[in-house]
This record gives C-alpha cells, structure tokens and sequence, in this order.
C-alpha cells in the first residue's frame, strides 16, 4: 500500500532563548532545537501530524505543547475521525487547565494546534490559533486552516499586523472552551504537497515565497531545508517549526 514521506524540523530560532513548540508525526513526538532536520516514512492506511506552538514563557509554553500533543497522540483513533476530532481537541484544552490547578507556575500556559489526519480516502485538517496547514496542488498554495487572530490586516509584504490569536488551547487563568476548525477534503495526491508550520515561518516567509520552495524542491526533505533556510535567513525571530508531506512516489520521494 502506497505510503507518505514526512520530512520535519523545529528550532529555536535566532532571538527566543527556548523552543516552545512540539511536533508529533503518529505516535513519535519531537522537541528541541533540530540540527538537521528529520525525514520518515509512514504506511499508507493512515498518517496523523500534529504541530503545536507553545505560549506562556520558556518552561511553561514548552509544557503547554507536549501536554497538548501527548494528550491527542493517546488519542489518535479519535482525532483521525472527523465525528470526534472537535470533542477530542477541547478535551486537550481541558487538560490543560487541569494541569495549571496541578501546577501553580504553569497558569495561564497555552498552545495553537494544526494537524492533519492523511488517509487513502480523505485529508482531514484541525486547528486552532495561528498555525497553519497548506495544501500544495497544480502550482497554487491553498490554506486550509483557519487563522484564529485578530483581523488587524497585513503590511505590505502580506505579513498580519497583529500577532493578538482569539482563541488558543490554555491560555488563560480559567477554563474557556474552544471551537476547533475542522475540514475534511478529497485525499492528497501524488503530485500535492501538505504543509504544516508555527507563525514562526509564515511571519518571516511570505506565501509566494513558501510556494516557491514547495515547488522547487523534489523531496519533503529539500523542501524543509529550503524552508526553514528562508525563515532564519529572515531573522528567525521566534521558534520555527515545520513538516511536509508527500506521497511516497511522488517527485523522488522515497
């Protein structure tokens, strides 16, 4: 059966003295500052990615992100299923209000989310906050996420003005539920590329620019380090997280 080549990388950046964000690619979860970054093949009956982007200070927003991905990697069956996904992504939201009654230090910690469920059948996308996911097709790139922040505009170089997000996971000092973002569209394709990332590439990468190096790369992996080479050649100015997913087969995935 026809599997996906996932490639990841998550950093610190030039100017935050901690990564905060997490990645999950199925079970498997990632932190920390990559030197390099990872590229892994996944079956093709099914292949969940999940990247969270931490807020609440160096310990506190790095908890917030793996507690909010350990808690939907348990349950992947749930997640994966657009019936349940909405109900599983706000039960990780009261999990982590849990969490701060647990631990004083960590009120108020938060996390986006965006994740996608890759399936032979559908491509099912979630999130909430201002992570994105991406859709790669026929030259064009699509947003497929929904950005959870206040509407402020953008400067000319498209980047938003404010980087104030209305909804999160966590985040406060007292429970407040969310409304996740769910999307269920027809399955990837070969010739298709899916991007998932933090605001800490889109505010330093331009659309056009994330279009270019999906397009010009023949390989998850060439397209992450093009990437992730743009957004610290722009200053890296937050925590730069990242995966890209194709088919196996598709343009010398392999």
């Amino acid at each position: 059966m026809m599997g996906w080549t996932i490639a990841t990388f998550t950093h610190r950046g030039r100017v935050r003295p901690a990564n905060e964000d997490t990645i999950a690619i199925d079970t498997r979860i990632l932190t920390g500052d990559m030197s390099t970054p990872v590229v892994m093949t996944t079956p093709g009956n099914g292949c969940l990615l999940m990247v969270a982007d931490g807020m609440g200070g160096h310990a506190q927003g790095a908890m917030a992100s793996r507690a909010v991905l350990d808690y939907l990697v348990a349950a992947a069956d749930r997640i994966s299923n657009p019936e349940s996904c909405a109900a599983a992504i706000e039960e990780a939201n009261q999990h982590l209000y849990a969490l701060m009654q647990q631990h004083e230090a960590a009120l108020g910690m938060g996390s986006t989310l965006v994740g996608a469920f890759l399936s032979p059948t559908a491509l099912l996308t979630f999130n909430v906050g201002d992570s994105r996911c991406y859709l790669f097709s026929a030259g064009r790139l699509i947003q497929l996420s929904h950005d959870d922040v206040a509407d402020e505009g953008s400067n000319r170089s498209g980047h938003r003005r404010s980087h104030a997000i209305t909804q999160a996971l966590g985040g406060s000092s007292f429970p407040i539920a969310i409304e996740p973002h769910i999307n269920v569209d027809a399955p990837l394709k070969p010739e298709e590329t899916l991007l998932l990332c933090t605001d800490g590439l889109t505010d330093m990468v331009a659309d056009d620019s994330i279009a270019h190096a999906l397009n010009a790369a023949n390989d998850p992996i060439r397209a992450v380090r093009h990437l992730a080479g743009k957004a610290f050649a722009a200053g890296a100015r937050d925590n730069v997280s990242l995966v890209v997913a194709r088919h196996c087969n598709a343009r010398g995935s392999s």
